[in-house]
């Protein structure tokens, strides 16, 4: 995984680690009630970095190694095998190795979770056993009422798409009811809002999670929100200037200069209306 979804699965992965332990366990076959200490995931002999790695308890279960995808990786059960290996290597335990595929855009047919290397021959040399777990598939009621940490996935499943927003109230409840300040309350909200961004645009995650005051005090949230905005005016420029040279051919340096630093959405919006009105690209009004 990259971006702002890697770290925020990481983070609610760190805050969270009971959640998704007992939550994960039972997909793997492991006990219901087993808990965990969460491990360092370098693996700097070879350069790669597991995402997260757990240690069973009791410690005869060894390892957890989770490892989420938002998108399509084709040597991803070749790398699930190597930083298996390597972590038994490490830590002289067993690992469970889990991919959580949290949309449709990282599945593939060919996890099938085992991995088999044949010789020219077609003997078999190596055979490695992982879990994928596909959080469309899953039901969004189950995540919902497990571990809080683990609750913004119940948003990218299939059988939450009809009923999002009764959800996203569910999930704001529950946090401001289980948590026990604003601080904690806001890194969960703000993950929930950006793990939403996997399944659906911006527009409907805003509208979504708007109501919700915590987000609306959350810096997090706010720095998303000044983004899209920047990215709004970004787009209004563009198309400015596209529509100004398909009027006017060239465009005089100073005036495509004047575009690009308006910032004011409004002004931005009313120069549209002048294109149509004006003689040359020097009479617009900025």
């Amino acid at each position: 995984m990259a971006g702002s979804f890697d770290a925020t699965l990481k983070q609610l992965l760190d805050l969270c680690a009971a959640d998704w332990v007992g939550w994960i366990a039972p997909l793997v076959g492991l006990p219901a009630s087993v808990t965990a200490d969460p491990l360092d995931a370098d693996l700097s002999t070879v350069q790669p970095v597991a995402d997260k790695v757990f240690q069973l308890r009791p410690p005869d279960l060894g390892l957890l190694h989770l490892e989420p995808q938002s998108s399509w990786d084709g040597g991803l059960a070749d790398r699930l095998h190597l930083y298996n290996t390597l972590l038994e290597a490490r830590y002289s335990c067993p690992v469970h190795t889990v991919t959580l595929l949290l949309r449709r855009e990282a599945n593939s047919p060919s996890l099938t979770g085992t991995l088999v290397k044949r010789y020219a021959d077609h003997r078999e040399y190596l055979w490695f056993d992982y879990s994928v777990v596909r959080v469309w598939e899953l039901s969004a009621d189950a995540l919902m009422a497990g571990g809080l940490g683990a609750a913004p996935l119940a948003l990218l499943t299939d059988d939450a798409e009809l009923r999002l927003p009764k959800l996203v109230t569910r999930f704001a409840e529950r946090v401001n009811r289980e948590t026990s300040s604003i601080e904690e309350a806001n890194r969960l909200l703000s993950c929930g809002f950006i793990l939403l961004g996997l399944r659906y645009d911006k527009a409907v995650s805003h509208s979504l999670f708007q109501g919700v005051q915590k987000m609306r005090e959350s810096s997090t949230y706010q720095g998303i929100l000044d983004e899209g905005r920047a990215e709004e005016r970004a787009a209004r420029q563009e198309d400015l200037i596209a529509i100004l040279r398909q009027r006017f051919g060239v465009l005089p340096p100073q005036v495509e200069n004047q575009v690009r630093a308006t910032t004011d959405t409004d002004k931005l919006r009313n120069a549209f209306l002048q294109v149509l009105q004006i003689a040359k690209p020097t009479d617009l009004v900025l």
